[in-house]
């Protein structure tokens, strides 16, 4: 029996209609419907309620509503906490690249690592960069830049014409992604650096895709670098100029937009980031649908995420649990685990600020589950987990103590 329709079977077995069940959880009975079919996953702090309606633990509910697998783990699985606590470190070293190259891409093995071969096999690692970055797994990207760095400069010396351009493009999404990681481990200068190189090599590839990625990339350098005019400046002049009705366009043009509410938040400005957030959402509704185009993750859901983001900014827990409220993961494409976890941080903050302990750690537990190394490295995770730990109450915070111990606040 599949697992969620174990979840219904146990619905049926404590006597309760969807419906019913519904009237007791405050939801629609098409809610009931859509947890059961496995299109809907209840958010973490609804799960208490459900769980003692059904007279299970939050650990078995938490069985009923995650399916086991059998076989290969899936491509954007979470790496166990042992491993994260061994990788974090290779943010600032390496890794031999054969740990992380898609298999029929890597040439005969060295000592210093594997040689990529031809534009195919480039290309699809510079994929699975980014596919790696987005399922937070940050270590991994960290210790394979610098093998597919080799590979696009070995393709540039060989390559003429529309090659030639195509290996641009590489350098300059594989420059992004160096951006990222930098920025994430909140190294500005950095992040700097290889955005001006992502930035030099879409422009030499006539590349309107590579030079907002480029831009964006150089906005959240600058942020880092508490330049926060230049940036927001950078951002709505970026944004601008990606007009037209193609979806690449139209994502390019969201995420940016995006990235300057944030911005506008950041400053008090509540008009302006409303009126963004509003204009990225018109965005998304011309796009009709959530989409990962050009890894902008950019679509209906993101721009709620970003609603919710925009609330911690401003510094409003109330206003960003009501928006979370209208809020729908599943319907994220896959592997966008860093995304999630930004849901759940968030989520996070706000119970912490308004004193709702139990249910702040669930979304951090929820945030360790789907994105470990976001929990190791986080300033905001650790710092939310202090604040927790300094008003413990161990019997309303089940499971705040060992999180605490796993990464590091607490000995």
């Amino acid at each position: 029996m599949d697992r969620r329709q174990e979840l219904a079977a146990r619905r049926e077995a404590m006597g309760f209609t969807q419906e019913s069940l519904a009237q007791k959880l405050g939801v629609e009975a098409s809610t009931v419907g859509r947890w059961e079919r496995g299109t809907l996953t209840p958010q973490p702090w609804r799960r208490p309620r459900i769980a003692s309606e059904l007279k299970l633990s939050l650990a078995e509910l938490d069985a009923l509503l995650n399916p086991s697998t059998s076989g290969a783990a899936p491509a954007d699985a979470t790496i166990s906490r042992r491993d994260v606590m061994r990788d974090t470190a290779l943010l600032t070293g390496t890794v031999l690249a054969h740990r992380w190259l898609p298999a029929g891409t890597v040439a005969e093995a060295s000592s210093d690592g594997a040689a990529l071969q031809g534009l195919p096999s480039t290309t699809a690692a510079v994929t699975r960069l980014h596919e790696t970055y987005q399922a937070a797994r940050y270590a991994e990207v960290a210790g394979a830049l610098s093998t597919v760095a080799d590979a696009i400069t070995a393709l540039m010396s060989t390559s003429q014409g529309q090659e030639r351009r195509q290996a641009l493009i590489l350098r300059c999404s594989a420059a992004v992604v160096e951006a990222k990681l930098a920025t994430k481990t909140g190294d500005g200068a950095a992040a700097r650096v290889a955005a001006e190189r992502a930035k030099a090599a879409a422009d030499d590839a006539d590349d309107p895709f590579g030079q907002a990625a480029a831009a964006y990339q150089m906005t959240c350098a600058l942020l880092k670098l508490d330049q926060a005019a230049v940036a927001e400046e950078l951002a709505v002049g970026a944004a601008a100029s990606m007009t037209g009705d193609d979806p690449r366009r139209i994502s390019w043009a969201g995420a940016l937009t995006l990235i300057a509410a944030i911005i506008a938040a950041r400053r008090n400005d509540l008009a302006t980031a409303r009126g963004r957030l509003d204009t990225a959402q018109r965005l998304a509704d011309r796009l009709g649908r959530d989409t990962n185009i050009g890894y902008t993750a950019f679509g209906p859901t993101n721009v709620t995420i970003h609603r919710m983001s925009a609330a911690v900014a401003l510094d409003d827990p109330y206003q960003l649990l009501a928006t979370s409220e209208r809020l729908d993961l599943m319907r994220m494409p896959t592997g966008l685990r860093g995304r999630r976890a930004q849901f759940h941080l968030d989520s996070a903050w706000a119970h912490t600020q308004i004193d709702e302990d139990a249910l702040a750690v669930l979304h951090l537990l929820e945030t360790d589950r789907i994105a470990p190394e976001i929990v190791y490295t986080s300033r905001t995770a650790h710092n939310l987990i202090r604040d927790l730990m300094a008003r413990e109450r161990r019997r309303d915070v089940p499971g705040l103590r060992e999180l605490a111990i796993r990464t590091g606040v607490a000995a």
